[in-house]
């Protein structure tokens, strides 16, 4: 859940890529507008990458 001011700036992200099917890899790979909530995604993302049992390349 988002809650906030900055809600709408973060919801859409998530909501277009699910809605076309998207992985993990959109985040890692997509450049965000820096400074923005936007970039929590990518920031995220590694952070999930490196949790991954190694090698984490077949889940991309």
């Amino acid at each position: 859940h988002a809650i906030g001011e900055g809600a709408t700036e973060l919801i859409h992200i998530g909501q277009a890529v699910m809605a076309f099917h998207g992985k993990i890899d959109y985040f890692i790979d997509t450049v965000f507008n820096y400074p923005t909530l936007a970039e929590c995604y990518k920031v995220a993302a590694l952070d999930g990458m490196n949790r991954l049992p190694r090698p984490w390349i077949p889940y991309l």
